[in-house]
C-alpha cells in the first residue's frame, strides 16, 4: 500500500504514456466512480457528462472501455447502456461483450445456496428499519446507508453471523454495504487479467478508475498501467488519486482531448 499521487499534480507523465500508446484499455468502475453514491442504490445513474464521453471514445478502434462493477451485470449494463462496451459484473464474476460472455463456473454452481443465504439474511434483517438485502445471482449485498447509525453494528453483526454458517460464502465490506460473495478464487483482478488476455489488443495501456476496497485487487494486477483511487487520500495500491465523480468527468474530457490531439499525430 502507498499513499497515491494527486493525478492532477502528474498529468505531464501520464500525457507521456498515452501519447506512446497503440491501444488505450480504460477500465472504470460504477457506483462512486461513474455514478454518484445515493442512498438508495436502486436510483444511481451514469453521469450525463461521462455517458457522451464513453460514448464517443468507444467508438473509436484505439480504445476499448469496460464498466466493471459489483453490481449484477444485467443492473450496470441497464444503467451504462452504451453498445461496444465491456461490462463486468459481480465483482468480475460475469464478463459480457458484444461476442463473448462469461461466468465464473464455481459461482454460478452455487446460486441455489445463495439464494438461501438470502433468505436467511432477509429474516434476520426484517426488523431493522433500512437495512435491505439486494441479490444479485452470484453475489448479495447487505446495503446498511439508510440504517441509523445506532443500529449499523447490529448489521454487521446479524450479517457476519448468518454468513458464518455456511461454508460457501465470506463477507467483504464496502461503503455503505457488506458483500456476500461466494469462497472462489475469483475477483475483480482476476477479471481484468482475463479481460486483457481474451478480449483486449496485446500491449494495450490500462487506465483503471475505481473507488472500493474491491477496486485494490485489480489495482494490484495493473501495477504497470494508470491506476486512480477515488475519494480520500489513504493507502491503496493505485498510483494516483482523484476526489469524486467531478473530478472523474474532468479526467475523462482531458483524456478525450488528449486523444484528439494523439489522431492528429498520427
Amino acid at each position: 500500500m502507498r499513499h497515491a499521487l494527486p493525478l492532477f499534480d502528474h498529468l505531464e507523465e501520464i500525457n507521456q504514456r498515452i501519447s506512446s500508446a497503440e491501444h488505450i484499455a480504460l477500465l472504470l468502475d460504477f457506483d462512486g466512480t461513474i455514478s454518484e453514491i445515493v442512498s438508495n442504490p436502486a436510483e444511481a445513474k451514469l453521469d450525463p457528462e461521462i455517458r457522451s464521453v464513453l460514448n464517443r471514445l468507444s467508438a473509436r478502434r484505439d480504445w476499448s472501455i469496460c464498466i466493471v462493477s459489483g453490481r449484477a451485470l444485467a443492473d450496470v449494463r441497464q444503467r451504462v447502456a452504451l453498445d461496444r462496451v465491456v461490462y463486468v459484473g459481480n465483482h468480475g464474476l460475469e464478463i459480457e461483450s458484444d461476442s463473448i460472455r462469461f461466468c465464473q463456473r464455481e459461482a454460478e454452481a452455487l446460486k441455489s445456496a445463495l439464494q438461501t443465504t438470502v433468505d436467511q439474511l432477509r429474516r434476520a434483517l426484517a426488523g431493522i428499519d433500512g437495512a435491505e438485502v439486494e441479490d444479485k445471482g452470484l453475489t448479495a449485498s447487505v446495503h446498511f446507508r439508510r440504517v441509523a447509525e445506532h443500529l449499523r453494528d447490529q448489521v454487521h453483526t446479524v450479517t457476519l453471523a448468518v454468513v458464518g454458517n455456511s461454508s460457501h460464502f465470506k463477507c467483504r465490506e464496502g461503503k455503505m454495504v457488506l458483500e456476500v460473495r461466494p469462497q472462489v478464487a475469483w475477483h475483480k483482478g482476476h477479471a481484468v487479467t482475463w479481460i486483457r488476455r481474451e478480449i483486449l489488443p496485446p500491449h494495450s495501456l490500462p487506465i483503471y478508475v475505481g473507488d472500493d476496497v474491491t477496486d485494490e485487487d485489480a489495482f494490484s494486477v495493473l501495477a504497470e498501467g494508470i491506476t486512480v483511487k477515488v475519494g480520500l487520500p489513504g493507502d491503496t495500491k493505485a498510483r494516483y488519486c482523484l476526489a469524486d465523480v467531478a473530478a472523474v468527468t474532468e479526467f475523462l474530457r482531458y483524456l478525450e482531448l488528449r486523444q484528439a490531439e494523439r489522431s492528429l499525430v498520427h
